[in-house]
């Protein structure tokens, strides 16, 4: 989503672009970005936005560790976030509207993690039979079975971490951990587990935090 700037044509050196972002450095803290002639806002959540295609941009973002800035004409581009910075994405006073917004983002990733089990359940299921007369033949297939194994945890693991980030940031943004069980067709006690304190930047943790993310903690 980065804008670029092309050289002169005099073909002297372009500057530095305000608008370029580094995207291998996710500690930096980048210059503001132009767009339009102007420095471009840092976008939060827009109850306004029917489609959700841009609020969906920036809750990804924040679970990535980045912010998106948007221009009036509708240029996006991402910044990371300062180092040890908590991305708010939620404007002041509107976090009951963007409940709904979140437990469906939650909802998806719970339905990406059902699948991710289900598919390794099939890996197991579908592994065919590994006893062989023949030594070399049968150690190709426990190879072959280990290598898809392996592959299908990975998926699962993704998935499962996923579904943390979303849990996490829709705590951040106070929706509570009864509505985020729900969703998820999971206990509480398995949500917690999942929003386990190593998870939680220490500026929100124990009397700091509201009370969904206390209880979380």
């Amino acid at each position: 989503m980065n804008q670029q700037q092309n050289p002169t044509a005099t073909g002297q050196e372009p500057g530095p672009s305000l608008s370029r972002t580094d995207r291998n450095d996710p500690g930096a803290v980048a210059a503001a970005p132009v767009h339009c002639g102007r420095i471009i806002p840092v976008r939060t959540l827009d109850f306004s936005e029917v489609q959700d295609r841009v609020n969906h941009a920036v809750a990804q973002a924040a679970v990535e560790g980045r912010r998106v800035h948007a221009c009036e004409c509708g240029f996006l581009q991402e910044t990371p976030l300062p180092e040890g910075a908590v991305p708010a994405i939620v404007p002041d006073g509107e976090s009951m509207l963007f409940r709904p917004f979140f437990t469906r983002r939650i909802l998806a990733a719970a339905g990406r993690v059902e699948t991710a089990e289900w598919s390794f359940d099939q890996a197991l299921a579908d592994a065919g039979p590994l006893v062989s007369w023949n030594a070399q033949e049968q150690a190709q297939r426990l190879c072959a079975l280990d290598a898809d194994l392996e592959a299908e945890r990975w998926r699962l693991d993704q998935a499962v971490e996923a579904l943390r980030d979303e849990l996490r940031l829709a705590v951040r943004h106070g929706v509570p951990i009864s509505l985020l069980a729900r969703e998820t067709a999971l206990d509480e006690a398995d949500v917690q587990e999942l929003l386990r304190p190593a998870d939680v930047p220490a500026g929100l943790r124990g009397n700091e935090t509201g009370p969904a993310l206390a209880a979380a903690c």
